[in-house]
């Protein structure tokens, strides 16, 4: 078993690092380099980069065409393992590998199919969610399961801890499932019940409706971090909530907001942050940053920002 490892993102890489330790990677397919912040310097992914530092030849292209191919079936791999690489297959390229073609899928499948599985765990308020590793199918995410992880959700997860917690428990997994293939003992199932979907994220998912539930806004606020963030206006600037207080315990049953208009600043509270009214009680804010300006904790923002209190957002 020869894997090509096709991976992208910096959640991919724990997975790499061990797939190399327990089987042979014969090579790592990546997106190519992209424009730095200041767009001056290309800078490769976080996969090339530790592909590199494994020693493991790099394959990169921007269409996989016919030279794609070529170049990956010089690289002698039978085996495909994709995690986080950003682009689609096609049957040609899949053609290439006369084992196993197999996709790591931060969910518990059939649900959250899709580009933005974590997002969507946290968005939808779920108790549970998962990875799932996958035979690679025709239709998005739908091929036979070959091993399932599920884990359990507090409701203070953001889409950044989540990822980080996902990007070693996929490692793990990713070696149990080769060790059982490696073995003949691996088993696939078909995925059970019925699917749900994600879309890819943009920046309008970010944007806020006060009339919605402190626990639907407070999703939405964890979902959305690091981006894109979620926004509202305040004083015709963006305003972006970038830290709720609280979990699944804390729903922002709070009384108070009835007595106020959706989106009033209501109230600070030491150890809570800053209440916003919502449709369905208080969402307690704890980090905030205005358009152009660095991210701050609530205190800091209405030592600079002292009309905040009493104001309206949205």
């Amino acid at each position: 078993m020869r894997i090509l490892f096709a991976g992208t993102a910096e959640i991919a890489v724990p997975t790499l690092r061990a797939l190399s330790e327990c089987c042979t990677v014969g090579a790592v397919l990546t997106n190519t380099d992209k424009p730095g912040a200041r767009g001056k310097a290309l800078l490769p992914s976080p996969v090339k980069q530790e592909a590199l530092r494994l020693g493991l030849p790099v394959l990169q292209f921007d269409h996989l065409g016919s030279e794609a191919r070529n170049m990956v079936q010089r690289s002698g791999c039978d085996t495909l393992v994709c995690f986080a690489y950003g682009r689609l297959f096609g049957p040609k390229f899949l053609s290439l590998f006369s084992g196993e073609k197999l996709n790591i899928h931060p969910s518990l499948l059939p649900l959250l199919r899709g580009p933005s599985p974590i997002q969507g765990a946290i968005l939808s308020q779920a108790r549970e969610s998962g990875i799932s590793i996958q035979r690679i199918a025709a239709q998005m995410d739908s091929g036979d399961l070959l091993a399932v992880r599920s884990f359990s959700l507090q409701g203070d997860e953001t889409s950044e801890s989540l990822t980080a917690f996902v990007s070693e428990a996929a490692a793990d997994l990713a070696v149990e499932a080769f060790t059982a293939l490696q073995s003949g003992s691996a088993r696939f199932v078909p995925q059970q019940g019925e699917a749900t979907y994600t879309r890819l994220l943009d920046p309008a998912m970010g944007e806020l409706d006060f009339s919605q539930s402190a626990a639907s806004l407070h999703a939405q606020v964890r979902a959305m971090y690091p981006w894109p963030k979620a926004r509202t206006v305040w004083k015709g600037q963006v305003l972006f909530l970038t830290g709720v207080q609280g979990n699944f315990a804390q729903d922002g049953s709070d009384g108070e907001a009835m007595q106020a208009p959706v989106g009033t600043v209501v109230a600070k509270q030491k150890g809570k942050g800053i209440a916003i009214a919502t449709g369905s009680g208080l969402l307690w804010v704890t980090r905030l940053q205005l358009d152009t300006r660095k991210e701050m904790d609530y205190l800091s923002f209405l030592n600079g920002n002292q009309d905040f209190l009493g104001s309206k957002v949205g």
